[in-house]
């Protein structure tokens, strides 16, 4: 069968005309690459299809072919210019739906957090889709996320090829949104040379979810937000809004005067795994056990746990919508999202010295703990290091690593030492672990925290 692209239908009922990638799928490397530099554009207009019987209407903001960019080979951790945080142009997700009718199978992206390029196949059921990331250059963190569907039941091949990036996450499925498993490791084939990975679907008229984690969007978070928020000892307000216009969301929980921590999280979209102890960690905060009634009597905790919520819903790899890291922003402070949690950090803060540890939740490849090293003063210097003993002897099999770091990057932690003298701690949650690992180590992490401050006598 000939490869085509997909065809995505247009209220006016056209469709785009069909195209022809260069090479076979067979071929390698080069052929891989001429197909990312040729699928680079995305639809413009407004669309409806039929999925399930049911009408699906799709905005597709995408721009046009011409002023696409192609981003090339994988950068490295910090790639230059990272730390340059003024505003640049992102390259939107297209919201739609990607319709190979001829053969039956149906690829969506309309919805939160999706992230789907152009989508090509060769045969009835080998297709191969590129993942682009908003903008460049970026830390490889390729985010994907779409739905898939088909007119019959039948198993798929789905070449996944990565422009500016490749491939790292093992994908997870759900067949609601909500539930999801990680797709078994027979059915995933990484071709290191390539960048580009193989993943073998099952698909049937049932809309299959497939992304790189498992989906938390901003809606899932306030969810979870609102219900805190129904405790008495619990507040929530809005603290700011996005570069898009979405609020920025801040829980306040406990009521005492002895100190404060202050907690963010979801600065990179594509980190779930650290979202995950961020809500467990949280959520021994605000238990009802003796442990934390007496924390929150004599402490209070302040949490966004979104900080991006753009890139978030987006599909974002790393940036928010001004297009830069906003854990690179924390001294020049030029998105609106950083100056908010500044901002309401600040502004209910009375007393520096009232301010007692910081955390800023993240996931990477394995659990790290970067904390600070000899070269900074901090006011109890010791509470890290105890701390982190403490979660080692209360989680069976936890061992952490640790890399102590100065005060020179400007990521919310140098921001939090240099502006309140205490201990902080970005913690890097493995982005491998499950949701209950994930739960049991941020469980954990609370208590101690609690158990150390309530014991501990406050210095200064």
């Amino acid at each position: 069968m000939p490869r085509t692209t997909a065809r995505i239908q247009h209220a006016s009922g056209k469709t785009n005309s069909q195209q022809r990638i260069p090479a076979l799928l067979a071929v390698a490397a080069v052929m891989l690459a001429a197909i990312v530099a040729a699928c680079s554009s995305t639809p413009t207009k407004t669309t409806s299809t039929t999925q399930n019987n049911d009408t699906v209407a799709l905005e597709t903001g995408g721009v046009a072919a011409a002023t696409l960019p192609s981003y090339g080979q994988p950068q490295p951790y910090d790639p230059p210019g990272s730390t340059v945080t003024t505003s640049r142009a992102i390259e939107p997700v297209s919201h739609a739906v990607r319709s190979f009718a001829d053969v039956g199978v149906w690829f969506g992206s309309d919805f939160a957090g999706a992230r789907l390029g152009r989508v090509f196949n060769t045969s009835d059921s080998d297709f191969v889709a590129v993942v682009k990331p908003e903008n460049a250059p970026i830390n490889n963190s390729p985010w994907y996320a779409f739905k898939v569907w088909s007119r019959a039941r039948r198993t798929i091949r789905l070449h996944l090829t990565y422009d500016g990036g490749d491939h790292r996450y093992t994908p997870a499925i759900s067949t609601d949104g909500v539930h999801w498993r990680q797709v078994e490791s027979s059915r995933v084939k990484r071709e290191r040379a390539t960048g580009s990975a193989i993943i073998w679907l099952d698909v049937s008229r049932d809309t299959l979810w497939v992304s790189a984690r498992q989906l938390l969007t901003t809606d899932a978070v306030k969810s979870w937000e609102d219900s805190l928020a129904q405790l008495p000892f619990v507040r929530l307000d809005v603290i700011g809004t996005s570069t898009q216009g979405r609020p920025l969301r801040r829980l306040t929980i406990g009521e005492g005067a002895e100190g404060e921590v202050l907690i963010i999280g979801r600065q990179h979209p594509p980190e779930v795994t650290g979202a995950w102890a961020l809500e467990s960690f949280v959520e021994a905060l605000a238990a009802e056990t003796p442990l934390a009634a007496s924390f929150r009597q004599r402490f209070t905790a302040q949490v966004v746990a979104v900080v991006n919520p753009d890139g978030v819903d987006g599909g974002h790899w790393r940036h928010n919508a001004g297009g830069v890291d906003l854990n690179r922003d924390w001294f020049a402070f030029n998105q609106p999202e950083t100056r908010a949690v500044r901002d309401a950090f600040l502004g209910a803060v009375s007393n520096p010295n009232n301010v007692l540890f910081g955390l800023d939740f993240h996931s990477t490849w394995s659990d790290i703990f970067y904390t600070l090293d000899s070269t900074v003063t901090v006011r109890n210097p010791l509470f890290t290091e105890r701390w982190i003993q403490q979660i080692e002897e209360a989680v069976p099999g936890f061992t952490a690593r640790i890399e102590p770091s100065n005060l020179d990057s400007p990521i919310f932690k140098s921001w939090f030492v240099r502006q309140f003298g205490a201990p902080a701690v970005t913690y890097e949650m493995g982005e491998s672990i499950t949701r209950q690992r994930a739960q049991t180590i941020g469980t954990a992490a609370a208590e101690q925290m609690m158990k150390m401050m309530l014991a501990e006598k406050r210095e200064g």
